[in-house]
């Protein structure tokens, strides 16, 4: 491992220590800038993000893109983040698709991408989530991928890359995996009818305390999951569970009275735009 490789990782197991969690949980970017009292506010300009320094870091910002993907603002938040901690000074980053030619990194950008990947995607998580569930990584299917991949917060192909690069799949199995994408997941629960919109798919191992999504979003939760609000429109029904469509801002709570899991769904509107700490604010 190189030393911008063991910097980046070793921060962010810093920052973990810092907001109490373990080498395993799963961390929410947008509470755990709260924690550190660095604002995040979302706005329509056709960037990734922006990280605004200042000279009193209780004043510094990161400002992200309400434009571009759910999960794509999650790990742009962690990178700007990765600029904050790092003190790197503001910067602007234009749009970066996932499979673009990154040979032109600076070492700035590429020491807070891999915070970033360390910070929501840690290892030892990873391989704890597939073996709760009695998955082999090295094996698994996309929808199992996709699974894990909503368990972190981040996109079904960031995870898979992710993945390959820690050498927790071979680049057979990634570019196997990479076929598919969650418009096809979200295909196949609708049984072929084509939508649109930011997919996750709960099963019943999650243990988290929340679940983030967006209006117009899906949602496919276990069957036996009993929901404490309207904000939810069920779509589609399978063997193993229901998919909804978001139809509402606000936070409502799921339990299952069977096995004891719950957590609160906090939702924000499509393409919100404002601070992150009022996202899930009704409107």
């Amino acid at each position: 491992m190189d030393t911008i490789a063991a910097s980046g990782i070793k921060k962010a197991n810093s920052l973990r220590e810092d907001l109490g969690l373990n080498m395993f949980q799963p961390v929410n970017v947008y509470d755990a800038c709260a924690r550190l009292e660095v604002d995040v506010r979302f706005v329509s300009i056709n960037m990734e993000g922006m990280y605004v320094s200042s000279e009193d870091p209780t004043k510094s910002s990161i400002l992200i893109s309400a434009l571009r993907p759910f999960s794509r603002k999650v790990f742009t938040c962690a990178h700007e983040l990765g600029h904050h901690l790092f003190s790197h000074g503001s910067k602007i980053d234009m749009i970066q698709e996932e499979n673009d030619n990154k040979s032109a990194y600076n070492s700035e950008e590429r020491l807070v991408d891999i915070f970033a990947s360390a910070l929501l995607m840690p290892i030892a998580g990873i391989q704890l989530e597939f073996k709760k569930r009695n998955w082999n990584i090295k094996t698994a299917t996309p929808i199992q991928f996709f699974t894990i991949s909503s368990v972190f917060g981040v996109g079904y192909h960031t995870l898979i890359y992710n993945c390959s690069l820690n050498k927790l799949i071979s680049r057979t199995k990634c570019k196997e995996l990479l076929k598919y994408s969650p418009s096809s997941f979200l295909n196949k629960i609708l049984k072929g009818e084509k939508r649109t919109g930011h997919l996750k798919i709960i099963d019943s191992k999650y243990k988290e305390n929340t679940v983030d999504t967006e209006v117009s979003g899906f949602l496919y939760l276990p069957k036996d999951i009993e929901l404490e609000g309207g904000n939810l429109e069920i779509v589609a029904t399978t063997t193993h569970g229901v998919c909804y469509q978001v139809k509402q801002a606000g936070i409502l709570r799921a339990n299952n009275s069977i096995n004891g899991q719950n957590y609160f769904i906090r939702i924000q509107n499509f393409e919100y735009k404002g601070l992150s700490d009022y996202r899930h604010l009704e409107t």
